[in-house]
Protein backbone atom coordinates (compact mmCIF):
# COMPACT_ATOMS: atom_id res chain seq x y z
CA UNK A 1 0.00 0.00 0.00
CA UNK A 2 1.38 3.39 -0.96
CA UNK A 3 1.45 6.32 1.44
CA UNK A 4 -1.19 8.04 -0.68
CA UNK A 5 -3.51 5.02 -0.37
CA UNK A 6 -2.83 4.80 3.37
CA UNK A 7 -3.94 8.40 3.88
CA UNK A 8 -7.27 7.91 2.09
CA UNK A 9 -10.06 8.50 4.57
CA UNK A 10 -8.05 10.82 6.78
CA UNK A 11 -9.64 14.03 5.56
CA UNK A 12 -11.01 16.49 8.10
CA UNK A 13 -14.66 15.67 7.40
CA UNK A 14 -14.04 11.96 8.00
CA UNK A 15 -12.25 12.80 11.25
CA UNK A 16 -15.27 14.84 12.41
CA UNK A 17 -17.56 11.90 11.63
CA UNK A 18 -15.32 9.48 13.53
CA UNK A 19 -15.21 11.82 16.52
CA UNK A 20 -19.01 12.06 16.52
CA UNK A 21 -19.34 8.27 16.29
CA UNK A 22 -16.93 7.88 19.20
CA UNK A 23 -18.85 10.47 21.23
CA UNK A 24 -22.10 8.59 20.61
CA UNK A 25 -20.50 5.26 21.51
CA UNK A 26 -18.42 6.30 24.54
CA UNK A 27 -20.04 9.52 25.79
CA UNK A 28 -18.89 13.06 26.43
CA UNK A 29 -16.89 12.26 29.56
CA UNK A 30 -14.68 9.73 27.78
CA UNK A 31 -14.26 12.03 24.79
CA UNK A 32 -13.15 14.89 27.04
CA UNK A 33 -10.07 12.78 27.83
CA UNK A 34 -9.05 12.41 24.19
CA UNK A 35 -6.70 14.68 22.33
CA UNK A 36 -8.44 16.88 19.78
CA UNK A 37 -7.25 16.08 16.26
CA UNK A 38 -8.00 19.65 15.19
CA UNK A 39 -5.64 20.99 17.86
CA UNK A 40 -2.70 19.57 15.91
CA UNK A 41 -1.03 21.68 13.26
CA UNK A 42 -1.02 20.37 9.68
CA UNK A 43 2.64 19.42 10.14
CA UNK A 44 1.87 17.51 13.34
CA UNK A 45 -1.03 15.71 11.65
CA UNK A 46 1.23 14.70 8.76
CA UNK A 47 3.87 13.42 11.20
CA UNK A 48 1.27 11.40 13.13
CA UNK A 49 -0.10 9.90 9.92
CA UNK A 50 3.42 9.11 8.69
CA UNK A 51 4.17 7.38 12.00
CA UNK A 52 0.96 5.36 11.65
CA UNK A 53 1.95 4.38 8.12
CA UNK A 54 5.41 3.29 9.28
CA UNK A 55 3.97 1.19 12.11
CA UNK A 56 1.28 -0.39 9.96
CA UNK A 57 3.66 -1.28 7.15
CA UNK A 58 6.14 -2.62 9.73
CA UNK A 59 3.46 -4.95 11.08
CA UNK A 60 2.33 -6.01 7.60
CA UNK A 61 5.91 -6.73 6.53
CA UNK A 62 6.40 -9.06 9.51
CA UNK A 63 3.09 -10.92 9.52
CA UNK A 64 4.67 -14.11 8.18
CA UNK A 65 6.76 -14.31 11.37
CA UNK A 66 3.65 -14.68 13.53
CA UNK A 67 1.66 -12.47 15.88
CA UNK A 68 3.85 -13.35 18.87
CA UNK A 69 7.18 -12.76 17.10
CA UNK A 70 9.53 -10.16 18.59
CA UNK A 71 9.40 -8.16 15.36
CA UNK A 72 5.60 -7.90 15.35
CA UNK A 73 5.47 -7.25 19.08
CA UNK A 74 7.94 -4.38 18.62
CA UNK A 75 5.60 -2.72 16.10
CA UNK A 76 2.51 -3.43 18.22
CA UNK A 77 4.28 -1.77 21.15
CA UNK A 78 4.99 1.24 18.96
CA UNK A 79 1.30 1.34 17.98
CA UNK A 80 0.26 1.29 21.65
CA UNK A 81 2.71 4.08 22.46
CA UNK A 82 1.55 6.14 19.47
CA UNK A 83 -2.09 5.95 20.53
CA UNK A 84 -1.13 7.01 24.06
CA UNK A 85 0.99 9.87 22.76
CA UNK A 86 -1.29 11.27 20.09
CA UNK A 87 -4.88 10.28 20.83
CA UNK A 88 -5.91 9.13 24.31
CA UNK A 89 -4.83 7.28 27.43
CA UNK A 90 -4.89 3.72 26.18
CA UNK A 91 -4.62 1.16 28.95
CA UNK A 92 -3.81 -2.44 28.11
CA UNK A 93 -7.51 -3.27 28.53
CA UNK A 94 -8.54 -0.54 26.09
CA UNK A 95 -5.80 -1.54 23.65
CA UNK A 96 -6.94 -5.16 23.66
CA UNK A 97 -10.55 -4.05 23.13
CA UNK A 98 -9.39 -1.89 20.23
CA UNK A 99 -7.74 -4.96 18.70
CA UNK A 100 -11.03 -6.85 18.93
CA UNK A 101 -12.67 -3.90 17.21
CA UNK A 102 -10.43 -4.42 14.20
CA UNK A 103 -12.38 -7.61 13.44
CA UNK A 104 -15.85 -6.51 14.54
CA UNK A 105 -16.03 -2.99 13.10
CA UNK A 106 -16.43 -3.14 9.31
CA UNK A 107 -14.57 0.15 8.79
CA UNK A 108 -11.53 -1.02 10.75
CA UNK A 109 -11.63 -4.43 9.10
CA UNK A 110 -11.77 -2.92 5.61
CA UNK A 111 -8.87 -0.59 6.40
CA UNK A 112 -6.55 -3.40 7.49
CA UNK A 113 -7.69 -5.86 4.83
CA UNK A 114 -6.83 -3.27 2.19
CA UNK A 115 -3.26 -3.17 3.51
CA UNK A 116 -2.85 -6.94 3.57
CA UNK A 117 -5.44 -9.72 3.49
CA UNK A 118 -5.82 -11.28 6.94
CA UNK A 119 -4.34 -8.25 8.68
CA UNK A 120 -7.43 -7.38 10.76
CA UNK A 121 -7.47 -10.80 12.45
CA UNK A 122 -3.68 -10.70 12.73
CA UNK A 123 -3.80 -7.31 14.48
CA UNK A 124 -6.36 -8.64 16.94
CA UNK A 125 -4.15 -11.65 17.78
CA UNK A 126 -0.97 -9.58 18.03
CA UNK A 127 -2.57 -6.91 20.21
CA UNK A 128 -4.15 -9.52 22.50
CA UNK A 129 -0.77 -11.24 22.92
CA UNK A 130 0.94 -7.89 23.59
CA UNK A 131 -1.58 -6.94 26.27
CA UNK A 132 -1.57 -10.30 28.03
CA UNK A 133 2.23 -10.49 28.00
CA UNK A 134 2.53 -6.94 29.36
CA UNK A 135 -0.07 -7.61 32.06
CA UNK A 136 1.80 -10.74 33.17
CA UNK A 137 5.02 -8.82 33.79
Amino acid sequence: MSKLEFYEGFDEEQQKQRAQQARERYGDEAMAKTKNWNAYTPEEKNAILAEGHEITTGIAANMDKGAESPEVQYWIGRWHKSINTHFYACSLEIFETLGHGYTTDPEFTAFYEKIRPGMAVFMEKAMTHYCRAAAAQ
